[in-house]
């Protein structure tokens, strides 16, 4: 009988996910949740009251149609693009145990405070991606990163050097 490693799956063979690397996960994906429904509603408050749908559109006073109001609405869905992209990222590759997803999350986190151009509703998204990238950073995520990094890129078998290795011509055999 072989001992039992908590630490990895019996069916699959794969590191378990601790909670931490779970709820790290999670708040990725609803702290995209909140960018996005701030986003949405402020395109659906624009329709009546543009400057107040976003900080973004309060900034410059302008006029129905005018090019500046498409250019900031263009503004508030790339910045939703860029939190988004970090935030699937990080949360996508922390669940599949690549350790670089740790730094993949501090940069979500960053990029978080674009949510700042848009509105209270989106801003709810930052500390959910703060929070998420610290939990990545915690040492149970730390190991089992780790043993998905083993796992990923086992080390080489040590190999014993032969000694009956014959030097010179080889003998004739009849």
């Amino acid at each position: 009988t072989r001992a039992v490693d908590p630490t990895v799956d019996a069916r699959t063979g794969e590191p378990r996910r601790p909670a931490v690397v779970w709820a790290a996960s999670g708040l990725f994906f609803a702290g995209l949740a909140a960018v996005v429904a701030g986003l949405l509603w402020a395109f659906w408050r624009s329709v009546r009251e543009f400057a107040d749908a976003a900080w973004l559109n309060g900034v410059v006073p302008t006029e129905p149609g005018a090019l500046l109001r498409v250019l900031m609405v263009t503004a508030l869905f790339a910045a939703t693009l860029v939190i988004g992209a970090g935030a699937i990222i990080a949360g996508h590759y922390a669940w599949r145990g690549y350790r670089w997803a740790r730094w993949a999350g501090v940069a979500a986190a960053g990029a978080s405070l674009l949510a700042l151009l848009i509105n209270w509703v989106a801003c709810i998204g930052i500390p959910l991606l703060v929070v998420a990238a610290i939990l990545l950073w915690t040492p149970p995520a730390r190991r089992w990163f780790d043993r998905w990094h083993l796992r990923r890129h086992p080390a080489p078998v040590a190999v014993e050097p032969r000694t009956d290795v014959f030097y010179g011509p080889l003998p004739r055999y009849r």
